[in-house]
């Protein structure tokens, strides 16, 4: 049976206050308090100022392109790669995140891509109440949601497109819904997007699945349906999009580079780029997120009188989000984005149907309220909570936050050379090195792996494990011409150690300073919990 999607919106979805009588009445249900206070909790999951490391490469890049008015086009950081090309897709993230940083430092980018983490959240719960999830169902989905995102959140560019494509999913699915204008946002919208992160692709291939299911719910008549001017309207506004995302400094061949990145970044084993651990704690979020979905869809289906919750489009799109989440860590915010929605209506639904068991085999009662006094203390907990990580995330931010995550002592030595100095380091160092000290000093490898290749990153592989076969550790040190290492005590620093010719300045909490020929000018620096000066 075909049903056009209606335009009223559903009765159990909550109203927010509209008045002072309504607001004590609204803060009296506590379940209305309790979706509010999750709400605000969800603003501190994306609040981390130190969590991702090529932060401190991005600002320096930012700055680079505020300094010279473009966008390089060859590799500035590593002398490993130096002048190799470069796509820097993530170039007006980059100069915000450098604009940002020159007026009031790290913590106001943190506090930025905190507040657009939010927002994602704040378009997930406004997809669930489409879809007449009510306050306590959008509440846990809400929280289940924020958790899943977590570690793959924080201050860096991707967080633009998760927000995004939350964003872009809550204006084509209102549009089918309501109509209205909302629908010509899209093309602007992609345009920022394709100059803020190559995660616009992601966008584009959603709103095509979008397109395309409704087209053929409408022609099978499977479920509630949209008016077939509204499909071929946003079929419109989706092809607008991808021609607006082309308005970006490589054009079309953007859309190359982001959907072919993915599968050379998971040949160099970064873990992000990996497919999830379950072992590892933090991912088991996700998966409790992917086996609800599946019990969810299992139980709607099994029952008649639920199958209209289940949509075809809501399941296509769980199913590529969990396709990309399980294929890449990274790409967990993206599931987050198309499932939480739909379990918010098929968690609904079933609660609904128990509760209707419930009362038919109980006495009417009427519903009471709670004083106000509830309300106020669940979203009191909301507040307080966000206010707790909002200044730990700020102690973070502090020069000696910072020093606890980074060897600020140790770059502070290597700031004194009196020439430049080409550094090898861990891979998660090398950003904070090139903020610190580019152009004085360049490093080996770093998070922008992509225009320095698989072979600079497999003899960094190699050098950071001190191999001893050939080539070893210290002849690819030696043929780069690497004059300073910045690594963790371990085999790698043992072998510079027994090596004439290298010697070590400086311990910064267990992060050694090694230095190639002439150390003089470094001889007496000590750092704090050094166990050498």
């Amino acid at each position: 049976m075909t049903t056009l999607i209606s335009t009223t919106p559903p009765a159990s979805a909550p109203d927010a206050p509209r008045s002072p009588g309504h607001l004590v009445a609204w803060l009296s249900n506590p379940r209305n308090a309790l979706l509010a206070g999750v709400l605000i909790l969800t603003a501190g999951v994306g609040l981390d100022a130190l969590s991702d490391p090529d932060v401190w490469w991005h600002i320096r890049l930012g700055d680079w392109i505020i300094a010279h008015h473009q966008i390089p086009a060859g590799e500035l950081f590593a002398y490993t790669a130096f002048g190799n090309p470069l796509v820097a897709h993530e170039w007006l993230s980059e100069t915000i995140f450098a604009a940002l940083a020159a007026v009031g430092g790290l913590l106001v980018v943190t506090v930025l891509m905190g507040l657009v983490a939010w927002s994602a959240m704040g378009a997930t719960l406004l997809r669930g109440r489409l879809r007449g999830a009510g306050p306590v169902v959008l509440a846990v989905g809400l929280a289940l949601g924020a958790r899943t995102a977590e570690p793959v959140l924080g201050t860096r560019p991707q967080v633009f497109t998760f927000a995004l494509v939350c964003w872009t999913l809550w204006i084509a699915e209102s549009y089918l819904r309501s109509g209205g204008r909302r629908l010509w946002l899209l093309p602007p919208l992609f345009l920022l997007w394709a100059n803020l992160h190559a995660g616009f692709i992601a966008g584009i291939g959603l709103l095509v699945i979008v397109v395309v299911t409704e087209a053929v719910k409408r022609r099978w008549s499977i479920g509630m349906v949209a008016s077939r001017q509204r499909i071929t309207q946003l079929g419109v506004a989706v092809g607008a999009s991808a021609l607006a995302a082309c308005v970006n400094p490589y054009g079309p061949g953007l859309f190359i580079f982001a959907a072919t990145t993915g599968g050379a970044e998971r040949q160099k084993g970064i873990i992000e780029w990996q497919s999830p651990n379950f072992g590892d704690p933090t991912m088991w979020v996700l998966l409790a997120l992917l086996l609800t979905f599946a019990a969810l869809t299992v139980t709607v289906l099994a029952r008649p009188a639920l199958r209209r919750h289940f949509d075809l489009r809501d399941f296509v799109l769980a199913a590529v989000g969990a396709g990309l989440a399980l294929t890449s860590v990274r790409n967990t915010a993206i599931c987050v984005a198309v499932m939480i929605p739909p379990w918010m209506a098929m968690a609904a639904a079933v609660l609904r149907s128990l509760e209707t068991r419930r009362a038919s085999k109980r006495p009417a009662t009427r519903p009471g309220h709670a004083a106000p006094a509830m309300g106020v203390a669940l979203i009191a907990v909301g507040v307080l909570g966000v206010g707790a990580v909002g200044a730990r995330v700020a102690q973070s931010a502090t020069p000696q936050g910072i020093a606890t995550a980074y060897p600020a002592c140790a770059t502070a030595v290597l700031a004194r050379s009196p020439t430049t100095q080409r550094v090898f380091t861990a891979y998660g160092t090398g950003g904070y090195v090139i903020y610190r000290l580019w152009p004085r000093a360049s490093v080996y490898e770093y998070g922008e792996s992509i225009s320095l290749g698989t072979a600079v990153f497999g003899d960094y592989v190699r050098i950071a494990a001190g191999a001893v076969t050939t080539p070893t550790a210290l002849q690819l040190l030696t043929s780069s011409d690497t004059t300073a290492v910045l690594y963790s005590k371990g085999a790698l620093t043992d072998e510079l150690g027994a090596t004439p010719g290298w010697t070590q300045v400086v311990d910064d909490h267990g992060v050694l300073l090694y230095l190639r020929g002439d150390a003089a000018w470094a001889l007496g620096a000590t750092c704090a919990g050094s166990a050498t000066g």
